[in-house]
């Protein structure tokens, strides 16, 4: 039997879980964008990318260097839209991470006795919401969404120009596309006929 307040701590836990791992896919999401732009791949991408700690930092050179490699206008434009809706999300997702919470056994805004999730200290940051629990699933959704833009802007988004002439596809990917074009000509080619190597094996023939 779970002790008291257990349960609803674990449901925060859980809560908390989800807009953290919602937060850290867009983190990969950027990368990944990262890589489209210049053309690097791991490690030198991910090396260069994470050399700057913060999430801001990190969504600055995405934007600064999005300026610079020749991106048509549009594109331009619904990347650093993207980049701001994510920035308008982060405070939600810092105030999952970072607020100090605890379990209650009374709850003084509704004078009645029962386990609570609530912030430990008071007046911690005043962006937190009475009901924080629904301002961390809109959080999670609106991360979701954004990923599924990302993800949009970069199937849809063509690669920028490569000034060294190189192809436009990192060499891991395009050794794997190589790799399977190759089991696919494989598989679409017609049997040997191995026949007339049987009748010349068979002395009887």
């Amino acid at each position: 039997m779970p002790a008291i307040g257990e349960t609803e701590w674990r449901e925060h836990a859980a809560l908390v879980g989800e807009v953290t791992l919602a937060w850290n896919h867009t983190v990969h999401q950027l990368l990944r964008i990262f890589c489209h732009l210049t053309g690097l791949e791991d490690p030198l991408a991910s090396a260069i990318f994470f050399s700057h700690k913060s999430d801001a930092a990190q969504r600055g050179m995405v934007k600064i260097v999005a300026q610079v490699v020749g991106l048509t206008q549009d594109d331009l434009v619904k990347l650093t839209k993207l980049l701001k809706r994510l920035e308008e999300v982060s405070s939600n997702r810092n105030l999952a991470a970072h607020t100090i919470f605890g379990v209650t056994m009374f709850d003084p805004e509704t004078n009645l006795w029962g386990p609570k999730v609530v912030p430990a200290l008071m007046g911690q940051d005043k962006r937190l919401e009475p009901d924080f629990a629904a301002q961390f699933r809109r959080a999670e959704r609106t991360l979701k969404t954004i990923y599924d833009d990302l993800e949009y802007w970069l199937i849809h988004t063509p690669f920028p120009p490569r000034a060294w002439g190189a192809p436009p596809f990192p060499k891991a990917f395009e050794a794997n596309l190589a790799a399977a074009i190759a089991g696919a000509e494989a598989e679409m080619a017609p049997p040997l006929d191995t026949s007339i190597d049987d009748r010349l094996a068979d002395p009887s023939v």
